[in-house]
């Protein structure tokens, strides 16, 4: 689907419309802000100062931007969820309600290195995506029962 360019293009595109916001208005540049590509994660005191922002942003480009507020100190930023306290921020892995569950097979006819890859992938995500051993733990057993649920032996 597309160019393999459209990435780059709209990464480019995003930092010369921020660039441009935050030089006219270096005030409404928020503590916490990360970008990935076009999704955005801000850390603002009031739906207002989110919405400025929004207004900023479309004022400089021709995006329709949308936003989402955290629900119970919460909020899913691509695959990772954020949680906040009064002090400080941890994450944990964020699977949409959506996701359905699948994977690689366990009994699929493929090499065995794929059926690895899928593990390992799902382990290292687990353990780069969570800020405590608690969060990892939920997730290793949420992979766990993954896995078995999609043909993989328990133990080998």
């Amino acid at each position: 689907m597309g160019s393999p360019l459209g990435v780059l293009f709209a990464n480019f595109y995003m930092g010369a419309v921020e660039e441009k916001v935050f030089a006219e208005n270096p005030d409404i540049k928020p503590t916490v802000y990360a970008r990935y590509i076009d999704d955005i994660f801000i850390n603002a005191n009031t739906e207002e100062e989110v919405l400025h922002l929004i207004e900023n942003f479309k004022k400089h480009s021709c995006l329709n931007y949308t936003h989402e507020l955290e629900e119970e100190n919460k909020l899913p930023f691509l695959d990772v969820m954020v949680h906040r306290s009064s002090s400080c921020f941890s994450t944990s892995v964020y699977v949409k309600s959506t996701n359905l569950g699948f994977c690689l097979n366990g009994k699929s006819d493929c090499p065995e290195k794929y059926r690895h890859s899928v593990i390992n992938a799902f382990v290292r995500r687990a353990l780069t995506h969570s800020s405590s051993w608690n969060a990892v733990h939920a997730e290793l057993k949420r992979i766990s029962q993954l896995l078995c649920n999609n043909g993989y032996p328990q133990k080998k």
